[in-house]
């Protein structure tokens, strides 16, 4: 049961993942070292998102780590690296449909009201976190 508890809070959390990642595009597109002095890009969401994927600064360094972070993952997936490195092997079949994001928003809803709960409980009780 908590392996799989722990699997599905692991998808919610990559939906969340997904989220900021998608808003940090335009987000990056507005900083200093990637539009320079000029007013231009801060005009435009296309313009920004256009700065934001060509190579310059930053972007470079994202782009290097992204690419990075996937050779590490598609390595770590092997079974035979896992075993020289003395990590456990992965499951083969975990029989577990992704989550949806309207699964994730709900999840995160019933989070706060549960964590809402027991702040009220604690403060009947007079007691602190």
């Amino acid at each position: 049961m908590a392996v799989t508890a722990d699997r599905t809070t692991a998808a919610h959390m990559i939906n969340g993942f997904r989220i900021v990642s998608v808003i940090s595009i335009p987000l990056m597109g507005h900083l200093p070292s990637v539009c320079g002095r000029s007013t231009f890009c801060h005009h435009s969401f296309l313009v920004a998102l256009f700065v934001t994927i060509s190579f310059q600064g930053l972007n470079l360094y994202v782009l290097t780590g992204i690419a990075m972070m996937l050779t590490q993952t598609s390595i770590l997936q092997r079974d035979v690296v896992r075993r020289m490195l003395r990590l456990p092997l992965l499951p083969k079949n975990t029989n577990m449909k992704p989550v949806t994001f309207q699964e994730s928003i709900d999840h995160l809803k019933k989070w706060f009201r549960e964590q809402n709960q027991v702040a009220r409980e604690r403060a009947l009780k007079g007691k602190k976190w």
